[in-house]
């Protein structure tokens, strides 16, 4: 996602950020602290043995330091541990809550423990090491006594067997064989007899001395990452709650289906904007584009016409007939209405006889922009419409120059309507029109305006930040490709920052509508009989004609 995006996200839902960083502030400062690991005090103690281990006639005996962890954590030693310290959980338990080192080299054996308190470190450590003491003497003494026994086993087989062979060797006294076998039982027994004095006459003496008694101390407590003081936790505190609201912001863009960006805009209707006009918070009721104004807004539309009017030159027009400007968009409240009222206010303040066509007949507001007031109602059949001159239709706009054609009052399916509105555009050059601008209906959710599209020299397709759905503009853009690939330019209406009025090479075009309008499209309350109004026309007409002499002034 572009920063661009995410910065746009963060000023639209400020207030989320807000929120979070607020709650963790509150949350943070108010919330007891946990306790403290610097008042959670710990003690170490540590037992120091130092391993020898000789026999009688000097010779290394063949326990090893490994062989001392591997008794002192396992087997007898930690139970032996866990019954004088009276440890209520298992012996591999306690074992674990001891470290047991070996220095080979030294001979070296220490046993670490961190505790509580420091009279249980020093008993865990000071208990290990005795036990382990008192378990190698048992286990050498254990080892003696059973080669001892097997050596006594080994003489009275020998003895048993060289009883027998001397019975026989009587029986036949000149048995080379059986005296042979007589002389080697007696050398093995001799052996054997040997071996059993060594064992009676030699101990092994596996020498544990304590260099140094386990002696508690306090352990330097691991500094807290939490502060202390509740300002301090504060100020965290609203910090993860801001990081937390920027993130939970950064979700609510990716999931968003509006439109949020020009470059969002850009991509979803696959064109180039060619206008951004600025929006206003307050949106307008009448036209913007009146002589006596002059700001950026009035000027914005006033840019927008000469982009389409440059458009629409590179266009072909239909024989005798004034160019056509379609204005679409996806969805209803994107301005279309506006732009549509404005654009043609700036064209006929150029000097050209406008004429803005409404044919969005479910919600026919246009005419409040243009004339002033709501669409007039027919009594009459729109068959009868059809055949009426096209100057009897038309309203004067609150400007020069401008008129408006709208057949909402017409008691008729809209799709008829829009037909018979289109019928009259070939009419407009003999009373002098010199461009037609037609506001629509939603494309996304009307067919009617599907129709006028292909009556279009130009389309120009709308969008409105924060309210177009972006999947609704593509499928808008893809159905008005289809029928205009050639004459489709695309204005949007979004925000503009201070700078961006100096930018050169893009023009911008920004639409400020109305406020959307919700609930259905009742036509105005307005009645009049069709005579009346032909009758008003004609007045009209007689007292006093502009340009052409035909149109109503």
């Amino acid at each position: 996602m572009e920063l661009e995006s995410v910065v746009k996200g963060v000023r639209r839902r400020w207030w989320i950020v807000i929120l979070l960083l607020v709650v963790g502030m509150l949350v943070a400062a108010v919330a007891p602290p946990g306790v403290d690991s610097a008042d959670a005090k710990r003690f170490s103690a540590t037992h120091t043995l130092l391993l020898s281990k000789v026999t009688g006639d000097g010779s290394a005996a063949s326990l090893t330091t490994a062989d001392v962890v591997l008794f002192a954590t396992t087997g007898e030693v930690p139970k032996r541990a866990a019954q004088l310290l009276g440890y209520a959980g298992s012996p591999p338990d306690l074992a674990a809550e001891v470290k047991v080192t070996v220095d080979s080299a030294t001979g070296s054996v220490r046993f670490t423990t961190t505790q509580p308190s420091p009279e249980q470190a020093v008993a865990v450590a000071d208990t290990f090491a005795e036990q382990l003491i008192s378990y190698l003497v048992e286990r050498e003494d254990v080892l003696r006594l059973g080669r001892i026994d097997d050596s006594l086993q080994r003489q009275s087989d020998l003895s048993v067997k060289i009883t027998a062979l001397q019975a026989l060797l009587a029986q036949k006294p000149d048995d080379a064989v059986l005296a042979d076998q007589l002389a080697g039982l007696n050398r093995s027994y001799s052996s054997e007899f040997e071996n059993y004095d060594r064992l009676q006459s030699t101990s092994y003496q596996t020498i544990l001395v304590t260099v140094e008694a386990a002696h508690a101390a306090l352990v330097d407590p691991a500094r807290s990452l939490v502060p202390s003081t509740r300002g301090s936790r504060g100020v965290l505190g609203a910090l993860v709650g801001a990081i937390l609201g920027v993130g939970v912001v950064t979700i609510l863009n990716r999931v968003d289906r509006l439109i949020r960006s020009q470059a969002e805009a850009e991509r979803a209707f696959g064109m180039e904007c060619l206008a951004v006009i600025p929006e206003v918070k307050q949106a307008p009721t009448g036209l913007v584009v009146v002589p006596e104004r002059q700001d950026s807004l009035a000027v914005a539309f006033r840019r927008l016409r000469t982009v389409v009017a440059f458009v629409e030159q590179q266009t072909s027009h239909k024989d005798g007939r004034p160019p056509v400007i379609v204005v679409v968009s996806a969805g209803s409240g994107d301005g279309k209405t506006t732009l549509v009222a404005n654009l043609a206010a700036a064209f006929a303040e150029s000097g050209v006889v406008a004429v803005a066509v409404n044919t969005d007949f479910r919600r026919p507001t246009l005419s409040t922009y243009v004339t002033g007031k709501a669409s007039d109602t027919y009594s009459v059949v729109a068959a009868d419409v059809a055949t009426l001159p096209v100057e009897l239709l038309l309203d004067k706009g609150t400007i020069d120059n401008l008129y408006l054609l709208d057949l909402a009052g017409l008691e008729n399916p809209p799709v008829d309507t829009v037909r018979i509105t289109a019928s009259f555009f070939s009419k407009m050059a003999d009373i002098g029109a010199g461009v037609i601008i037609v506001d629509t209906s939603p494309v996304d959710s009307t067919a009617e305006a599907l129709s006028m599209i292909v009556e279009a020299d130009v389309v120009l397709v709308v969008a409105r930040v924060n309210h177009t759905d972006a999947a609704a503009a593509h499928r808008t853009a893809e159905s008005v490709k289809a029928l205009a690939p050639q004459r489709v330019m695309f204005a949007l209406i979004d925000e503009i920052s201070a700078h961006a009025s100096r930018e050169y090479g893009r023009y911008a075009v920004v639409y400020a509508g109305p406020e959307r309008r919700r609930g259905g499209g009742d036509r105005p309350a307005l009645e009049r009989d069709s005579t009346a109004r032909a009758a008003d026309v004609s007045v009209d007409s007689a007292a006093g004609l502009e340009q052409t002499g035909s149109l109503p002034g």
